[in-house]
């Protein structure tokens, strides 16, 4: 967990470098989760909605209007966002919700989204890890002084 901590406190250093990622810090929970709720609406709308008006509106809302798009990186970015700032005892949470999404109607299971929810589910425990360690303690705790 050592070695994650300097490499997490370099990538800090690197990307507070630059004045959009000092701009967007305060909100780094708001786009990580504002994402994921984006998304996560997205999947139940497609759930829900089976008339062609309404199909057709989801698709000039979600794609017209790329709002899935700002959804999927939005959510990477809050990530990162939150992996550099005080926040980080939230990213796993964060990264178990997408492992759900990734899974959500739980129809037609495939390889693809078992495998890509394994990766978020087993990424969230070992974020979750280095925070309930000392190491990530007081890298959370040195962030928020």
């Amino acid at each position: 967990m050592q070695q994650f901590a300097v490499v997490v406190k370099e990538i800090r250093t690197f990307l507070t470098s630059f004045k959009i990622v000092r701009l967007l810090q305060p909100y780094q929970l708001h786009i990580l989760f504002g994402a994921l709720g984006l998304l996560f609406l997205e999947e139940l709308l497609l759930q829900f909605v089976n008339s062609f008006d309404g199909i057709n509106a989801m698709y000039t809302i979600f794609y017209d209007i790329p709002l899935h798009l700002i959804a999927f990186y939005g959510f990477y970015v809050g990530a990162w966002l939150t992996l550099i700032g005080g926040g980080i005892k939230y990213l796993p949470y964060g990264l178990w919700g997408y492992a759900f999404l990734a899974l959500f109607p739980f129809e037609s299971l495939t390889l693809f989204p078992i495998v890509q929810a394994a990766i978020y589910a087993v990424g969230g425990y070992f974020v979750f890890r280095y925070v309930q360690t000392s190491i990530g303690k007081s890298d959370t705790t040195s962030l928020n002084a």
